[in-house]
């Protein structure tokens, strides 16, 4: 590598490249040149969406409804938020170690939050992968093994806390199981051999999938060793309080906004469908998706319309919208404490950085 750093001074060794078409070739260059446009058409459609909402239900009940926000709630919203963040890192830590990838958990739940900062952008959420595989000089498919079972445990627990309010919606309980069943054969497909090469023959019979064949191996063998790990399962215990956390930050909003209109069990039952609704969108944060579904159940179990469209508003920007902030401040720290600059950029493969040094030094020269 040193010898590479010699002939190529101008190449960036960090590992993180951009590729962006211009004509028929492709062009080798850093994240900020970027067309603002690629990156900000997910975010205006789903701000698109979210004022659609709000204008074809009721705008001068939401109006009303923001007006009458109880602000002594709000600490409390805040805190319970990043209460949530600070748990994910810990989690996260924990499973970073039966990897083998060593960092103090300050340091984790540093990057983690750093991460937020492009949560809402398109693969933004693989951002704190982005910076731990930097800092800790980690390979990156590992990291991301490590992202993906903490998500699907994370999931899963969600779900289970929303079991209350789905026995009294019984419309609601049959599609939730089949979300609880496709959330599970991926689990199992990742992590038991046997369904995995099922998996992988149809990823290798794909053409759009097949090009990832390699990287979907290596997430399999990391989420194996991750699940031989007796504390992956342990500590999910954390998760748990990660779903407590998250889901009174909603109960909360919805009481600032309107006392006594919602329960505490079915702040639980909307929160997670409506969490699974944005993920499975596949939409950048889920934005428009998720402020679809919190409207349409908290109608459905009897909140006004115009309160609903502005509680999902105001949960989006209490959480999103802190976490966004502090992911910022968390970063420009990081960068400073663990010279970490892959802020919206992926990592590429070796073989592949060995190209782009290439293809960079011919067009220099």
């Amino acid at each position: 590598m040193s010898t590479q750093q010699g002939r190529l001074p101008h190449v960036r060794t960090s590992g993180h490249v951009r590729l962006s078409r211009r004509g028929r070739s492709l062009r080798i260059g850093h994240i900020l040149e970027l067309r603002w446009v690629k990156t900000a058409i997910p975010m205006a459609l789903g701000i698109a969406a979210v004022v659609l909402l709000i204008v074809g239900i009721d705008p001068h009940a939401f109006a009303g409804a923001l007006r009458h926000f109880n602000y002594l709630l709000l600490p409390a919203i805040l805190v319970a938020s990043l209460t949530y963040y600070v748990l994910q890192g810990v989690r996260w830590h924990l499973l970073l170690r039966g990897v083998g990838i060593r960092l103090r958990w300050q340091d984790t739940v540093l990057l983690n939050v750093a991460g937020q900062a492009t949560a809402l952008l398109p693969l933004g959420e693989l951002t704190r992968a982005v910076l731990v595989s930097e800092a800790a000089r980690a390979e990156f498919g590992a990291v991301v093994a490590t992202v993906t079972v903490q998500e699907l445990i994370y999931t899963m627990v969600l779900i289970a806390f929303a079991v209350p309010g789905l026995l009294a919606v019984q419309h609601a309980f049959a599609g939730v199981i089949v979300a609880l069943t496709l959330i599970a054969a991926i689990f199992v497909s990742l992590s038991w051999c046997p369904a995995y090469r099922w998996l992988r023959r149809a990823v290798a019979h794909t053409p759009l999938l097949r090009r990832v064949l390699h990287d979907v191996d290596e997430l399999h063998n990391d989420t194996i060793i991750l699940m031989r790990e007796p504390q992956t399962l342990t500590w999910s215990v954390i998760s748990a309080a990660q779903a407590a956390a998250t889901i009174a930050v909603f109960w909360m909003v919805a009481e600032a906004l309107a006392p006594g209109q919602l329960s505490v069990r079915d702040a639980a039952f909307v929160y997670a469908v409506s969490n699974l609704a944005g993920a499975l969108s596949l939409i950048p944060g889920g934005i428009g998706a998720y402020e679809a579904s919190v409207v349409g159940l908290l109608v459905g179990v009897g909140v006004p319309a115009g309160v609903a469209a502005a509680i999902a508003v105001v949960q989006r920007v209490v959480d999103k919208g802190l976490a966004t902030a502090l992911g910022f401040g968390a970063y420009a720290v990081a960068r400073r404490r663990l010279n970490v600059t892959g802020l919206g950029r992926l990592p590429m493969r070796p073989q592949a950085r060995q190209r782009a040094g290439a293809a960079a030094a011919g067009a220099r020269g």
